[in-house]
C-alpha cells in the first residue's frame, strides 16, 4: 500500500463530504475547513496504523469530535464576551473620580497581552467588528482570531482572578 497515494485518494474522496459534515455543526466555512484539514493531519500522523477499511468512519468520528469540542469552547468563549463587553462597557462609562480596582486590574491584564492579541480583542470588543472583518483585515484565518481571542480571554481573566478580584 502506497501511503502518499492511499491518502491523496482518501483526501479527494471524502474532503467534500466531511466539510459538509462539520459546517452542520459549526456553520462557518473557515471553521469547517479547519475542523477537516486537522482531521486529514490526525489521519496523516497516524496513516500506518489505521485500516483502510475503517478510514472513512475515523475521519468522520475525528471532524464530529472536533467540531462538538469547536462548539463547547464557542459557549465557554460566549461567556468570555459577555465579561469582556461588560468591562469594556464599564470602561466608557468610567468616571476617573472614581477609581474602579476591577477596572485597574482589567487594564493591567490587557498589557500583559502581546500587542498582536491585544489588538484583535480591541477591534472585536470594543469596535465591535465580527471575527470574519478582522480576520479578512489581518490575512489570517477565522479560527486563529478566535485562537487568539480565546487565549487572550484567558489571560485577562487568570491575571484578575490570581489579584483577588471578586467578580
Amino acid at each position: 500500500m502506497n501511503d502518499n497515494i492511499d491518502f491523496d485518494r482518501f483526501f479527494v474522496r471524502w474532503y467534500e463530504e466531511l466539510f459538509l459534515f462539520a459546517l452542520k455543526f459549526v456553520k462557518d466555512e473557515e471553521v469547517g475547513k479547519d475542523i477537516v484539514n486537522d482531521a486529514f493531519e490526525y489521519l496523516w500522523k497516524r496513516f500506518a496504523e489505521v485500516d483502510e477499511a475503517t478510514v472513512r468512519t475515523y475521519l468522520f468520528t475525528i471532524v464530529r469530535t472536533k467540531s462538538i469540542d469547536h462548539l463547547r469552547k464557542q459557549n465557554n468563549q460566549s461567556r468570555y464576551i459577555e465579561f469582556a463587553s461588560a468591562m469594556s462597557q464599564k470602561y466608557v462609562e468610567f468616571d476617573t473620580n472614581e477609581p474602579d480596582e476591577r477596572l485597574r486590574l482589567i487594564n493591567e491584564a490587557m498589557q500583559q497581552l502581546t500587542p498582536y492579541n491585544r489588538m484583535i480583542l480591541h477591534e472585536c470588543y470594543v469596535n465591535k467588528k465580527k471575527y470574519k472583518e478582522v480576520a479578512e483585515e489581518l490575512e489570517v484565518s477565522v479560527a486563529a482570531i478566535h485562537k487568539n481571542i480565546v487565549k487572550a480571554l484567558r489571560i485577562v481573566r487568570e491575571y484578575v482572578k490570581e489579584r483577588g478580584s471578586h467578580f
